[in-house]
């Protein structure tokens, strides 16, 4: 959308190189200079750039001088080829709302500006037009610029928030920096949200029995090394039921898609080296086999590349083993090379014994057709809905059982537990996904009460 030319004098001219002043502008990356060069040298400059009378505050220049309103990138060229005069279009005048506007709309039209670049165009023209009306907005901004407003609205979100996060404009691309700009957001709102539920907890702001069910999560939830909370359990203790997903000694970077890889939180699950794996196996295969109850369940997730290390270190540590792997069937799965390898729709876990129990639910078949977390829910990389786990949990023992798990990550494996009236345990290495199953806690102790209140009245 070309900018009103109203009752503005303009005529066009050919003027000198060293005649045209400019700055504060926002073009910084001119793409290939040296083939506009060439083209010019040959060819001529044929489009003319634009200059104005006087600056951007409005002072009327020195006479034989200009201002330049757009075509940074032609002089840079000219200037290569070695030209001293350049064709122009001249303007009498041009307020600092003309100026930005015609940088920004010759370089949404021209060579595309970088976005760093062009989110920062967007929110100096919305500025300035803000300051001359009053009721300007940002969908006016749009159709000023003849984009989209949700286009525009999130070149604002970014331009404002890499002017705090300066980090944020090292992403190659506005997509990737705004997904990071949406997580970094999220995680705000769960810390705001986190502390508030701590607040109410501590003042008696909280109804009792939501807030004996926080208390009891947060002590569930420990923060700290597997294998040194495992040492400080009792042999053949009153574990009924554990349930393992422990690291896969793999670069998860490099298994999932991209499009989780920007933002999200891989960066932070923390795996065990190939060449170390054997030997985690191992130990950790005793230790829970040495802390599980006389008659209990393992259920043991692993990554098939590593399915015989997985059943030889749980064997040789006493867990007897069904070695047909029951299978989760996610519904819809993914892989980095679609031309030669299927989506990957399933995850397998090992079903294992020590003792003699028996499964509270017999004959039921070994594939778990549950769809996998949503994205825009999902808050861990190797995140589980709750309902699996709550069916395996309860498939394998009653109300009242206790449960381990050795690594809780999203903390899925305690929401399920406490759905199932089962109790429950375990450790996370960093506990910075605590604060979100904390509120998701919360979330599902109002619905418990909600429908304990509802069945009371029927």
């Amino acid at each position: 959308m070309a900018p009103q030319e109203s009752s503005k004098n303009v005529r066009q001219a050919t003027i000198p190189l060293d005649s045209i002043n400019w700055k504060g502008r926002f073009r910084e990356d001119f793409g290939d200079i040296e083939s506009l060069s060439e083209s010019i040298k040959e060819k001529g400059l044929i489009q003319p750039i634009t200059v104005s009378l006087s600056n951007p505050s409005g002072q009327v220049l020195p006479k034989g001088t200009y201002w330049l309103l757009a075509g940074e990138r032609r002089i840079t060229a000219a200037k290569a080829a070695g030209l001293d005069k350049l064709p122009a279009i001249i303007r009498d005048g041009a307020g600092e709302t003309d100026a930005r506007e015609i940088e920004l709309i010759e370089n949404l039209f021209r060579k595309d500006p970088t976005w760093q670049e062009q989110d920062a165009l967007v929110q100096e023209i919305d500025r300035l037009y803000r300051e001359k009306n009053l009721d300007w907005s940002v969908r006016k901004t749009a159709q000023l610029l003849d984009r989209g407003l949700g286009s525009v609205a999130r070149s604002l979100q970014r331009a404002r928030a890499v002017e705090v996060i300066p980090e944020l404009g090292n992403y190659k691309t506005a997509d990737e920096a705004f997904k990071v700009l949406k997580k970094l957001e999220e995680n705000t709102i769960v810390e705001e949200l986190r502390s508030r539920q701590k607040t109410s907890l501590s003042n008696g702001g909280l109804d009792k029995g939501i807030a004996a069910m926080l208390r009891l999560a947060d002590h569930n939830y420990v923060t700290g090394d597997t294998f040194k909370g495992l040492a400080e359990l009792r042999s053949n203790g009153a574990v009924h039921i554990i349930e393992c997903d422990p690291p896969y000694g793999i670069d998860l970077t490099k298994v999932k898609a991209s499009k989780d890889s920007v933002a999200s939180n891989i960066h932070s699950y923390n795996e065990v080296a190939a060449e170390e794996y054997p030997v985690f196996l191992s130990r950790l295969a005793k230790e829970l086999y040495r802390v599980a109850a006389q008659n209990s369940w393992l259920i043991f997730w692993f990554g098939p590349s590593w399915q015989h290390e997985v059943l030889l270190a749980l064997r040789q540590a006493g867990w007897e083993v069904d070695e047909i792997p029951a299978i989760w069937v996610k519904e819809h799965g993914q892989t980095l090379q679609p031309e030669i390898y299927l989506a990957r729709t399933y995850e397998p876990f090992y079903l294992c014994r020590k003792g003699r129990p028996v499964l509270l639910k017999r004959g039921r078949a070994n594939t778990f057709i549950y769809p996998g977390v949503p994205s825009n829910v999902k808050y861990h990389p190797t995140q589980r809905p709750v309902e699996l786990i709550q069916e395996l949990l309860e498939m394998l023992s009653t109300p009242g059982s206790i449960v381990l798990c050795p690594f809780l990550g999203s903390g899925a494996t305690i929401r399920a537990a406490y759905n199932a009236g089962m109790k429950v345990f375990g450790w996370d290495i960093s506990g910075e996904y605590k604060d979100k199953l904390m509120l998701l806690v919360e979330n599902d102790a109002r619905q418990l009460t909600v429908e304990e209140d509802m069945a009371e009245e029927d």
